[in-house]
């Protein structure tokens, strides 16, 4: 099978996976947002963002290692993989539970302000059991990255949609006869349990058992020291916004950010699965035995990647009201402006995909800056919003921070030769054509009431 058609097939299933893992946390999140408060969405949000944290701080990019790796076929170099991961699981949980100890005494609460998630006594307890899933993810069998590296997604399509759809009933049911947060920590647990549990049955590979040998390890940290220092920074670039506004914001305006991130990550993070799971191996295939056509096919990827993300930022910015008025009741309708906002990121994000032919050339280092370039422009950029405008300062000013690490990856891949001027500009029919499109939803929608419209739909 030639590198087109495993491209095909892997980004079918790719898509299939992410369109029913999307569907279904889409209408569950309508139901839990009609059951629960937005403060509970805001609590989750912030520990998410605290365990998500030390993941990334921690992380050595085991899968691109064994995507990379001339080794990643060898069933003991994927067992000493397990056994690293495993390890680092358990280890970040402890340091979990010492930082959330640390949140209980009065005298750190003091420091904080009294409307911050943070301050609340509750937040760690949360935190804690949420975070058990780092244990978890710790255990996922290393065969998932093996699919990966070979384009075979239809065992990982079966392994996300079944682990996304079995929790929806025990969090619902939790949320109506309780209405508390621990509904939501409840699902993603049991999501845990049951990926771990199928990632060691139904995904092919050896099966995995504590292995150590020297050599994997120094290979793992050898390539990962640089992945780290690019997690690291990617932690402070996709998660620091809901840890300083967590801090600066009430637990309910903070939920409201959730609820409009959430619309905006469901276009951003197809993308980003798409990029994640098939730039490196497309890239790095072409990259080792054809180095002067990455150029072509990089643009040949990023193609559909673009046009997708800009009319979507282009609808979403235009239609953000009708969305957010249709979808969620009263208590949600302050985030359209925060989704207004956050639509103009989607249209960003094409500028970024080059890292991927660095990390395909084994160029590491090139993504570590340039991450701890956007993660230091992300902090500069929310806390001088914040100090101009207030929240919806900060959120601008998070989206924002993503022109400075762009214009710098986009200069280095000019400097290789990869980088077409004329083609970085391929996506502006799309951005007008998503803003028409949305405009024109407004327009002929709201000739119609909401009510009318649900009426509509009930029948």
């Amino acid at each position: 099978m030639t590198l087109r058609e495993r491209v095909i097939r892997a980004g079918t299933w790719t898509l299939a996976s992410y369109a029913a893992e999307i569907t279904t946390r889409f209408l569950s999140s309508l139901i839990m947002t009609r059951l629960l408060v937005p403060e509970a969405f805001g609590t989750v949000a912030a520990a998410t963002a605290l365990i998500v944290g030390l993941q990334l701080v921690s992380d050595f990019g085991v899968r691109a290692v064994i995507i990379r790796s001339p080794r990643g076929e060898d069933e003991h170099f994927l067992r000493s993989t397990w056994t690293f991961q495993a390890i680092r699981g358990g280890l970040l949980w402890i340091v979990l539970i010492a930082i959330c100890a640390l949140l209980l005494f009065p005298s750190v609460r003091q420091l904080l302000p009294q409307e911050s998630v943070y301050a609340d006594q509750q937040f760690s307890i949360i935190t804690v059991v949420l975070g058990f899933g780092i244990v978890l993810s710790g255990i996922e069998s290393a065969s998932i990255s093996l699919s990966i590296r070979r384009l075979n997604f239809r065992p990982i399509f079966i392994l996300d949609l079944s682990s996304k759809l079995a929790p929806i009933p025990v969090m619902i049911a939790w949320a109506y006869f309780s209405s508390s947060v621990w509904a939501i920590v409840a699902g993603t647990l049991l999501a845990g349990v049951l990926r771990v549990i199928l990632s060691h049955s139904i995904i092919p590979g050896p099966r995995m058992r504590l292995s150590y040998e020297r050599d994997h390890v120094n290979e793992i940290v050898s390539f990962g020291k640089w992945i780290n220092v690019s997690s690291f920074a990617t932690f402070i670039g996709t998660q620091s916004d809901f840890i300083i506004l967590g801090i600066l914001l009430p637990g309910s305006m903070l939920g409201l950010y959730y609820v409009a991130k959430t619309l905006k990550d469901a276009i951003e993070n197809l993308l980003e699965r798409l990029n994640g799971m098939m730039a490196l191996p497309v890239l790095g295939e072409v990259a080792r035995n054809a180095p002067a056509n990455v150029s072509d096919r990089y643009y040949r990827f990023r193609f559909p990647i673009e046009i997708t993300s800009a009319a979507s930022g282009g609808f979403l910015f235009a239609a953000a009201d009708l969305i957010i008025h249709f979808l969620y009741d009263s208590r949600y309708h302050d985030a359209s402006q925060m989704l207004r906002v956050l639509s103009i990121s989607l249209v960003l994000y094409p500028f970024l995909l080059i890292r991927g032919a660095f990390a395909a050339i084994g160029e590491a280092y090139v993504i570590a800056w340039i991450s701890v370039l956007q993660a230091v422009s992300l902090v500069v950029c929310m806390m001088m919003g914040y100090w101009l405008t207030g929240p919806i300062g900060a959120i601008f000013g998070g989206v924002a921070s993503k022109i400075i690490p762009s214009i710098a990856i986009l200069v280095l891949g000019y400097r290789k030769r990869w980088v077409v001027a004329y083609k970085e500009l391929r996506w502006l029919p799309a951005l007008i054509l998503g803003l028409a499109a949305g405009k024109i939803a407004t327009y002929l929608i709201g000739a119609y009431t909401l009510s009318d419209l649900r009426q509509l739909l009930s029948f």
